[in-house]
């Protein structure tokens, strides 16, 4: 036999050496891959710049799991929204430069530490821009409007005056922000005047109610009516006026709640219905001529707007249910019902 003879072990092994060649150039290949993965802002899928749908790429998750984190941030701290402007400046996007883009070309050109140093400034530029918006606001609401337009007007004067010969141009963003803030509060026809603090009521009689109903500015309010003689009143009218805070009402269970509630911005649960955002009505028991009745004029600027009609909720305490703020809403519907039910 001649030892030459080749066996049919040897394609085997060759296949095996192919094989084994291959699944090394595809680990050299994904290897490859992880290594020059960059982390890019997203041109296409964007709803500022592009950071949530490059974070989600990059990932390999749904874009809006960051749009989320960095929207609930906000509520925290605010540490989400930095980290947003921060990755918007120093991440470059995937296409064409943008304004952010090139905006963090010129800090990193400035040298790392300098170009920290602005941004921190140009946050605190803008912090400081939102407190004038917000002081401007909180001035018109508490009845200030003619000083704040005043200012407003002086600073437009002076800003005239500069147009001949240049200079004072920084006068330009502070203005905006008090005529942004001024704007917003009268636009919404905010309200806080009618002091600041916490208060609490037990009137015991209708009469012991006064005709044009309880307001507060800013602060919190408690209406307690659990002790009225409701077989004497059968139906009392309420009004109640909070410019921003939390504003409470309790009724007994047995008393049917009906009239118009308004909270400008927040939440608001009335006898047990429960909605959140803006401008938000109800119209409770509409149409009930039940009694005993509470027929109620509510209205909150900013904050919460609560009607619980329970005997056992305490005005000690936020609530019990699902949350601090919260009773359970259930029971509530049910006492309504049952009490609105008969006209």
């Amino acid at each position: 036999m001649n030892d030459d003879t080749p066996t049919i072990e040897q394609p085997e092994e060759d296949d095996r050496q192919r094989g084994a060649g291959s699944a090394e150039t595809e680990a050299e290949t994904a290897e490859t891959a992880i290594q020059t993965r960059r982390l890019l802002r997203s041109s296409a899928d964007r709803v500022f710049f592009g950071v949530a749908g490059g974070l989600g790429r990059y990932f390999d998750v749904d874009p809006v799991i960051f749009r989320i984190a960095f929207a609930l941030s906000i509520f925290f701290g605010g540490l989400g929204a930095l980290a947003y402007v921060l990755l918007a400046i120093f991440v470059p996007a995937d296409g064409e430069p943008d304004r952010a883009q090139e905006l963090g070309g010129r800090l990193r050109r400035a040298g790392v530490w300098r170009a920290l140093g602005f941004v921190a400034i140009g946050i605190l530029a803008l912090m400081a821009l939102l407190a004038l918006a917000g002081g401007a606001a909180f001035a018109v609401a508490v009845g200030w409007g003619v000083p704040t337009a005043i200012v407003i007007i002086a600073i437009g004067v002076v800003l005239a005056a500069q147009a001949f010969w240049g200079g004072a141009r920084w006068l330009i963003a502070p203005a905006v922000a008090l005529a942004m803030g001024a704007g917003v509060a009268a636009a919404a026809d905010l309200d806080f005047r009618g002091g600041i603090g916490q208060r609490e009521y037990n009137p015991l009689s209708a009469k012991a109610i006064p005709a044009d109903g309880y307001r507060l500015g800013v602060g919190q309010m408690v209406v307690d009516l659990r002790d009225l003689d409701w077989k004497s009143a059968r139906v009392v009218h309420l009004r109640v006026d909070l410019g921003a805070g939390q504003a409470n009402v309790y009724v007994p269970e047995r008393v049917c709640v009906t009239g118009t509630t308004h909270t400008g911005t927040g939440e608001s649960e009335v006898a047990g219905e429960r909605s959140q955002g803006f401008d938000l009505d109800q119209d409770p028991g509409s149409g009930s001529t039940a009694v005993p009745r509470l027929d109620i004029d509510a209205s909150v600027d900013v904050g919460q707007l609560r009607v619980i009609n329970s005997d056992t909720a305490s005005v000690d305490t936020p609530g019990f249910g699902p949350g601090p703020f919260h009773q359970d809403t259930a029971p509530q519907r049910a006492a309504e019902a049952s009490a609105c039910g008969a006209g």
